[in-house]
Protein backbone atom coordinates (compact mmCIF):
# COMPACT_ATOMS: atom_id res chain seq x y z
CA UNK A 1 0.00 0.00 0.00
CA UNK A 2 1.04 3.49 -0.88
CA UNK A 3 2.33 6.21 1.01
CA UNK A 4 -1.15 7.36 3.70
CA UNK A 5 -3.61 10.10 1.94
CA UNK A 6 -3.93 13.57 3.26
CA UNK A 7 -6.76 15.25 4.38
CA UNK A 8 -7.19 18.80 4.83
CA UNK A 9 -4.41 20.34 6.58
CA UNK A 10 -1.89 17.60 5.76
CA UNK A 11 -3.08 15.30 8.76
CA UNK A 12 -2.44 11.83 8.48
CA UNK A 13 -5.10 9.43 9.37
CA UNK A 14 -4.66 5.66 9.88
CA UNK A 15 -7.90 3.76 11.38
CA UNK A 16 -7.83 0.61 13.08
CA UNK A 17 -11.86 -0.16 12.73
CA UNK A 18 -15.07 1.89 11.82
CA UNK A 19 -15.28 5.24 12.76
CA UNK A 20 -18.48 6.28 13.38
CA UNK A 21 -17.99 9.72 11.84
CA UNK A 22 -16.42 8.24 8.72
CA UNK A 23 -17.64 5.60 6.08
CA UNK A 24 -14.31 4.00 5.68
CA UNK A 25 -13.76 0.51 7.60
CA UNK A 26 -10.81 -1.91 7.48
CA UNK A 27 -11.09 -5.50 7.84
CA UNK A 28 -9.75 -6.94 10.73
CA UNK A 29 -5.95 -8.40 9.53
CA UNK A 30 -5.07 -11.80 9.73
CA UNK A 31 -1.65 -10.72 9.65
CA UNK A 32 -0.43 -8.04 11.39
CA UNK A 33 3.06 -6.78 10.38
CA UNK A 34 5.68 -5.97 13.46
CA UNK A 35 7.42 -5.01 14.95
CA UNK A 36 9.07 -1.62 16.44
CA UNK A 37 8.80 1.52 13.81
CA UNK A 38 7.51 -0.39 10.81
CA UNK A 39 3.06 0.47 10.26
CA UNK A 40 0.86 -2.21 10.35
CA UNK A 41 -0.51 -2.83 6.79
CA UNK A 42 -4.16 -2.76 6.33
CA UNK A 43 -6.65 -2.91 3.09
CA UNK A 44 -9.17 -0.15 2.80
CA UNK A 45 -12.50 -0.65 1.79
CA UNK A 46 -15.53 1.64 1.03
CA UNK A 47 -18.37 1.35 3.34
CA UNK A 48 -22.10 2.31 1.66
CA UNK A 49 -23.32 5.52 2.11
CA UNK A 50 -24.79 6.09 5.71
CA UNK A 51 -27.74 4.66 6.81
CA UNK A 52 -30.17 3.65 10.00
CA UNK A 53 -31.10 6.31 13.08
CA UNK A 54 -29.45 8.68 14.53
CA UNK A 55 -27.31 7.44 17.38
CA UNK A 56 -24.98 9.33 20.01
CA UNK A 57 -21.57 8.29 20.34
CA UNK A 58 -18.87 8.85 23.34
CA UNK A 59 -15.16 10.05 21.41
CA UNK A 60 -12.91 9.40 23.31
CA UNK A 61 -9.09 11.01 22.73
CA UNK A 62 -6.07 9.97 24.19
CA UNK A 63 -2.78 10.88 23.33
CA UNK A 64 -0.70 8.81 21.18
CA UNK A 65 2.10 7.02 22.75
CA UNK A 66 5.80 7.50 21.12
CA UNK A 67 6.12 3.93 20.15
CA UNK A 68 4.48 1.80 17.46
CA UNK A 69 4.27 -1.46 19.49
CA UNK A 70 2.44 0.37 22.59
CA UNK A 71 0.42 2.13 20.13
CA UNK A 72 -0.49 -1.49 19.16
CA UNK A 73 -1.32 -2.63 22.22
CA UNK A 74 -3.88 0.28 23.28
CA UNK A 75 -5.72 0.01 20.13
CA UNK A 76 -6.31 -3.93 21.51
CA UNK A 77 -7.10 -2.25 25.10
CA UNK A 78 -9.56 0.14 24.08
CA UNK A 79 -11.02 -3.06 21.47
CA UNK A 80 -11.53 -5.25 24.57
CA UNK A 81 -12.99 -2.43 26.43
CA UNK A 82 -15.51 -2.14 23.77
CA UNK A 83 -14.87 -0.17 21.26
CA UNK A 84 -17.17 0.48 18.39
CA UNK A 85 -14.23 2.57 16.01
CA UNK A 86 -10.63 3.31 16.86
CA UNK A 87 -8.67 5.84 14.28
CA UNK A 88 -5.12 7.73 14.47
CA UNK A 89 -5.18 11.04 13.36
CA UNK A 90 -1.87 13.07 14.22
CA UNK A 91 -0.40 12.50 17.52
CA UNK A 92 -4.07 11.02 19.02
CA UNK A 93 -6.11 8.28 19.00
CA UNK A 94 -9.51 8.20 19.21
CA UNK A 95 -12.07 5.73 19.75
CA UNK A 96 -16.00 5.69 19.99
CA UNK A 97 -17.86 4.05 22.23
CA UNK A 98 -21.95 3.86 23.01
CA UNK A 99 -21.72 3.31 26.87
CA UNK A 100 -21.41 6.83 29.13
CA UNK A 101 -19.71 4.92 31.96
CA UNK A 102 -17.34 3.64 29.74
CA UNK A 103 -15.97 6.23 28.05
CA UNK A 104 -15.60 8.19 31.07
CA UNK A 105 -13.50 5.36 32.49
CA UNK A 106 -11.27 4.43 29.45
CA UNK A 107 -10.73 8.37 29.00
CA UNK A 108 -10.09 8.87 33.12
CA UNK A 109 -7.33 5.75 33.23
CA UNK A 110 -5.50 7.02 29.95
CA UNK A 111 -5.68 11.01 30.80
CA UNK A 112 -8.22 11.80 27.29
CA UNK A 113 -11.31 13.86 27.24
CA UNK A 114 -14.80 12.80 25.77
CA UNK A 115 -16.77 14.46 23.80
CA UNK A 116 -20.58 13.18 22.57
CA UNK A 117 -21.08 13.29 18.32
CA UNK A 118 -24.41 12.13 16.80
CA UNK A 119 -23.77 9.79 14.14
CA UNK A 120 -26.27 8.14 11.46
CA UNK A 121 -23.48 5.95 10.12
CA UNK A 122 -24.89 2.14 10.19
CA UNK A 123 -22.74 0.82 12.70
CA UNK A 124 -23.87 -2.50 11.58
CA UNK A 125 -21.54 -2.49 8.31
CA UNK A 126 -18.80 -3.35 10.16
CA UNK A 127 -20.17 -7.00 10.07
CA UNK A 128 -19.60 -6.77 6.64
CA UNK A 129 -15.66 -7.02 7.33
CA UNK A 130 -15.59 -9.07 10.96
CA UNK A 131 -13.91 -12.43 10.20
CA UNK A 132 -13.30 -15.40 12.00
CA UNK A 133 -9.98 -16.78 12.34
CA UNK A 134 -8.41 -19.84 14.28
CA UNK A 135 -5.85 -19.83 17.10
CA UNK A 136 -4.92 -23.08 18.28
CA UNK A 137 -7.54 -25.31 18.76
CA UNK A 138 -9.89 -22.03 18.95
CA UNK A 139 -12.40 -20.96 16.15
CA UNK A 140 -13.00 -17.86 17.04
CA UNK A 141 -15.66 -15.80 15.33
CA UNK A 142 -18.65 -13.05 15.68
CA UNK A 143 -21.82 -14.43 16.23
CA UNK A 144 -23.29 -14.21 12.84
CA UNK A 145 -20.62 -16.77 11.10
CA UNK A 146 -21.31 -20.15 11.15
CA UNK A 147 -19.43 -22.71 13.82
CA UNK A 148 -16.47 -24.74 12.54
CA UNK A 149 -17.84 -27.54 10.66
CA UNK A 150 -15.14 -30.11 11.28
CA UNK A 151 -15.55 -30.27 14.73
CA UNK A 152 -11.97 -29.87 15.68
CA UNK A 153 -11.82 -26.50 16.77
CA UNK A 154 -13.49 -25.14 20.53
CA UNK A 155 -16.32 -22.72 19.37
CA UNK A 156 -15.71 -19.17 20.60
CA UNK A 157 -18.16 -16.63 19.97
CA UNK A 158 -16.98 -12.80 20.61
CA UNK A 159 -19.52 -9.64 19.22
CA UNK A 160 -17.14 -7.49 17.33
CA UNK A 161 -19.60 -4.52 19.47
CA UNK A 162 -18.06 -6.07 22.90
CA UNK A 163 -14.58 -6.82 21.95
CA UNK A 164 -13.68 -8.32 18.75
CA UNK A 165 -11.06 -6.01 18.19
CA UNK A 166 -9.15 -7.83 20.46
CA UNK A 167 -8.53 -11.29 18.99
CA UNK A 168 -6.84 -9.75 15.92
CA UNK A 169 -3.76 -9.02 17.90
CA UNK A 170 -1.05 -11.60 17.74
CA UNK A 171 -0.79 -11.52 21.53
CA UNK A 172 -4.01 -12.74 21.75
CA UNK A 173 -3.69 -15.17 19.44
CA UNK A 174 -0.45 -16.53 20.77
CA UNK A 175 -2.36 -16.30 24.34
CA UNK A 176 -5.27 -18.91 23.02
CA UNK A 177 -2.68 -21.10 21.12
CA UNK A 178 -0.76 -21.53 24.47
CA UNK A 179 -3.93 -21.76 26.85
CA UNK A 180 -4.97 -24.52 25.06
CA UNK A 181 -2.00 -26.88 25.67
CA UNK A 182 -1.89 -25.91 29.70
CA UNK A 183 -5.94 -26.05 30.53
CA UNK A 184 -8.22 -28.93 31.04
CA UNK A 185 -11.20 -29.67 32.96
CA UNK A 186 -11.55 -29.01 36.21
CA UNK A 187 -8.66 -26.49 36.46
CA UNK A 188 -8.37 -23.28 39.04
CA UNK A 189 -7.03 -20.59 36.63
CA UNK A 190 -7.24 -16.60 37.17
CA UNK A 191 -6.77 -14.32 34.23
CA UNK A 192 -5.18 -10.86 35.20
CA UNK A 193 -6.48 -7.70 33.38
CA UNK A 194 -9.52 -10.01 31.60
CA UNK A 195 -11.06 -7.17 29.37
CA UNK A 196 -13.56 -8.61 27.61
CA UNK A 197 -12.99 -11.90 28.75
CA UNK A 198 -12.12 -13.39 25.75
CA UNK A 199 -8.89 -15.73 27.41
CA UNK A 200 -11.26 -16.24 30.46
CA UNK A 201 -13.62 -17.69 28.41
CA UNK A 202 -11.83 -19.57 26.14
CA UNK A 203 -10.22 -21.72 29.53
CA UNK A 204 -14.04 -22.28 30.50
CA UNK A 205 -14.35 -23.73 27.30
CA UNK A 206 -12.06 -26.21 28.02
CA UNK A 207 -13.70 -27.19 31.51
CA UNK A 208 -11.72 -24.91 33.33
CA UNK A 209 -13.32 -22.70 36.55
CA UNK A 210 -12.24 -18.78 36.01
CA UNK A 211 -11.89 -15.82 37.94
CA UNK A 212 -11.12 -12.93 35.65
CA UNK A 213 -9.70 -9.79 37.33
CA UNK A 214 -9.53 -6.27 35.99
CA UNK A 215 -9.66 -2.52 37.22
CA UNK A 216 -11.64 -1.39 34.50
CA UNK A 217 -15.33 -1.28 35.78
CA UNK A 218 -16.88 -1.99 32.18
CA UNK A 219 -14.56 -4.94 31.77
CA UNK A 220 -17.45 -7.18 34.18
CA UNK A 221 -20.15 -6.55 32.17
CA UNK A 222 -18.37 -7.08 28.97
CA UNK A 223 -17.12 -10.07 30.22
CA UNK A 224 -19.98 -11.40 32.10
CA UNK A 225 -21.77 -10.82 29.13
CA UNK A 226 -19.68 -12.71 26.31
CA UNK A 227 -19.64 -15.54 28.74
CA UNK A 228 -23.23 -15.98 28.52
CA UNK A 229 -23.08 -16.15 24.72
CA UNK A 230 -20.57 -18.96 24.86
CA UNK A 231 -22.52 -21.23 27.67
CA UNK A 232 -20.00 -20.41 30.38
CA UNK A 233 -21.71 -17.59 32.63
CA UNK A 234 -21.62 -20.60 35.62
CA UNK A 235 -17.59 -20.91 35.16
CA UNK A 236 -16.66 -17.74 34.63
CA UNK A 237 -16.11 -14.61 37.55
CA UNK A 238 -15.59 -11.67 37.22
CA UNK A 239 -13.92 -9.11 39.89
CA UNK A 240 -13.48 -5.54 40.02
CA UNK A 241 -10.29 -4.97 41.25
CA UNK A 242 -6.14 -5.58 40.94
CA UNK A 243 -4.46 -9.07 42.42
CA UNK A 244 -4.03 -7.77 45.83
CA UNK A 245 -7.91 -8.83 45.62
CA UNK A 246 -6.98 -12.15 45.30
CA UNK A 247 -7.57 -14.20 49.00
CA UNK A 248 -5.19 -15.65 50.51
CA UNK A 249 -6.56 -18.90 50.60
CA UNK A 250 -7.46 -19.26 46.86
CA UNK A 251 -4.98 -21.14 44.74
CA UNK A 252 -4.87 -21.36 41.04
CA UNK A 253 -3.51 -23.90 38.61
CA UNK A 254 -2.60 -22.07 35.68
CA UNK A 255 -2.01 -17.97 35.21
CA UNK A 256 -3.01 -15.84 32.57
CA UNK A 257 -0.90 -12.13 32.44
CA UNK A 258 -1.30 -10.55 28.88
CA UNK A 259 -0.44 -6.90 29.43
CA UNK A 260 2.42 -4.86 28.21
CA UNK A 261 6.08 -4.82 29.75
CA UNK A 262 5.44 -1.89 32.10
CA UNK A 263 2.44 -3.74 33.82
CA UNK A 264 4.60 -7.36 33.78
CA UNK A 265 7.08 -4.81 36.10
CA UNK A 266 4.69 -3.71 38.38
CA UNK A 267 2.52 -6.55 38.79
CA UNK A 268 5.33 -9.26 38.71
CA UNK A 269 5.65 -9.57 42.47
CA UNK A 270 2.47 -10.53 43.52
CA UNK A 271 2.51 -13.14 40.89
CA UNK A 272 5.04 -14.76 42.09
CA UNK A 273 3.14 -14.66 45.17
CA UNK A 274 0.15 -16.74 43.78
CA UNK A 275 2.67 -19.78 43.50
CA UNK A 276 0.81 -21.03 40.28
CA UNK A 277 2.49 -24.18 38.37
CA UNK A 278 1.78 -22.96 35.25
CA UNK A 279 1.96 -19.38 34.32
CA UNK A 280 1.35 -18.04 30.80
CA UNK A 281 2.33 -13.89 29.35
CA UNK A 282 2.17 -12.17 26.61
CA UNK A 283 1.96 -8.04 25.28
CA UNK A 284 5.61 -8.28 24.96
CA UNK A 285 8.46 -7.72 22.20
CA UNK A 286 10.50 -10.38 21.04
CA UNK A 287 13.56 -10.06 22.33
CA UNK A 288 15.24 -7.62 25.50
CA UNK A 289 11.32 -7.76 26.45
CA UNK A 290 10.57 -11.22 26.90
CA UNK A 291 14.12 -11.44 28.57
CA UNK A 292 13.02 -8.71 31.09
CA UNK A 293 9.53 -10.76 31.59
CA UNK A 294 11.39 -13.84 31.98
CA UNK A 295 13.62 -12.31 34.77
CA UNK A 296 10.75 -10.48 36.03
CA UNK A 297 9.05 -13.53 36.75
CA UNK A 298 11.97 -15.57 38.06
CA UNK A 299 12.05 -18.74 35.98
CA UNK A 300 13.23 -19.60 33.03
CA UNK A 301 10.41 -20.14 30.10
CA UNK A 302 9.65 -23.59 29.46
CA UNK A 303 7.72 -22.96 26.35
CA UNK A 304 8.04 -20.07 24.04
CA UNK A 305 5.64 -18.64 21.43
CA UNK A 306 6.10 -16.24 18.54
CA UNK A 307 4.04 -14.02 16.09
CA UNK A 308 5.10 -10.89 14.28
CA UNK A 309 7.78 -9.95 16.14
CA UNK A 310 5.26 -10.77 19.80
CA UNK A 311 5.97 -13.49 22.19
CA UNK A 312 3.90 -15.54 25.04
CA UNK A 313 5.85 -17.63 27.39
CA UNK A 314 4.55 -20.29 29.40
CA UNK A 315 6.71 -21.10 32.89
CA UNK A 316 5.90 -24.59 33.62
CA UNK A 317 7.48 -25.54 37.04
CA UNK A 318 6.68 -29.32 36.21
CA UNK A 319 8.89 -28.91 33.02
CA UNK A 320 12.50 -28.84 33.75
CA UNK A 321 13.16 -28.12 29.74
CA UNK A 322 13.89 -24.50 29.10
CA UNK A 323 12.86 -23.04 25.80
CA UNK A 324 15.55 -22.10 23.52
Amino acid sequence: MGAPRRRGHGRRRRCHGVRPTTRRALRPPSRVEYPQRRRSRRRVRTLPAPTGRLRVHHLVTIVRPDDDSTTELLVDELWRAGAVGVEEIDRSIRAAFTDTATATSVAFRHGGRVEDVADTTGLDNWRDHAADYRAGRFHVRPPWIDPDSTGRFVDLVIDPGHAFGSGSHPTTRLMLTALAEHIGTGDRVVDLGTGSGILAIAAAQLGADVIGIDLDPAAAPAAQTNAMANGVRERVEVRIGDISDIGNDESFDVALLNVTIDIHESVAPAVQRLDVPVLIVAGILDGEQAERAARLHGQSPTERLSEDGWVALVFDRGRGDAAT
